[in-house]
């Protein structure tokens, strides 16, 4: 999967380097994150998110590649419900995401265009908020020792693009972003003293994985490179 990400970053890049037209710009907007846990019910955590992609580009073609990398923070957040209210903890792993896909335009005649794209998604965790509960007094929340720094999985969604002016456009999009790697991946751990009776406890093995739903604003600039 690395070897894939790297091999299609670079295709894009060289395709760049050897001045073929290409569409290139920012995209962001907010993320719905959802952690599949063993232990606890999650309830969802809202990101934003910000990123940079290039596309390719051919005239007349509903067909392009492209490539993109950006800032997204993945989580969760438990809700507790007691005597003194209600408050909440949220889990958040900054991650580095770098997506290499496919997009077709299905309809090209219209001005607000509709679109698909399915591609393969690399993440690299920058870093948590983990350090924050370590005083909390629970034996249950997750720590850094255990987070995998590199995740993968897909991407597929679709969209509208359209044009602003004859070098440049925009578009809005809806992803789905499933996680295939296990964010965090914990062991059993035997031999806990409970926080809260002071006894030994065994504490269950932990996989959290990752899946995120996105809607997506964004401006496409065009570098279109004439031959005469």
């Amino acid at each position: 999967m690395k070897n894939i990400i790297l091999i299609l970053g670079a295709f894009f890049l060289i395709k760049g380097l050897n001045g073929q037209s290409f569409y290139f710009g920012p995209k962001g907007g907010l993320g719905l994150n959802i952690q599949q846990w063993n232990s606890f019910e999650r309830e969802p955590l809202f990101t934003p998110f910000g990123d940079l992609f290039i596309e390719s580009y051919a005239e007349d073609s509903p067909s392009s590649l492209y490539a993109q990398l950006g800032y997204h923070i993945r989580g969760s957040s438990l809700r507790f419900v007691g005597f003194g209210g209600t408050s909440s903890s949220s889990f958040k792993f900054n991650n580095l995401v770098f997506v290499a896909g496919a997009k077709r335009i299905l309809d090209m005649d219209k001005k607000l265009r509709p679109y698909y794209i399915v591609g393969v998604r690399g993440e690299y965790n920058l870093g948590t908020n983990l350090d924050d509960y370590l005083d909390s007094g629970s034996a249950f929340y997750p720590i850094d020792f255990y987070v995998n720094n590199f995740v993968y999985g897909f991407t597929v969604g679709g969209g509208f693009d359209f044009d602003i002016g004859e070098l440049y456009g925009g578009f809005i999009e809806f992803a789905v972003n499933p996680d295939v790697a296990r964010q965090y991946d914990q062991p059993p751990i035997p031999n806990v003293i409970s926080p809260f009776n002071g006894r030994p406890i065994n504490i269950p093995a932990r996989e959290i994985r990752n899946l995120s739903i996105e809607v997506t604003f964004g401006m496409r600039f065009l570098r279109k490179v004439e031959y005469y």
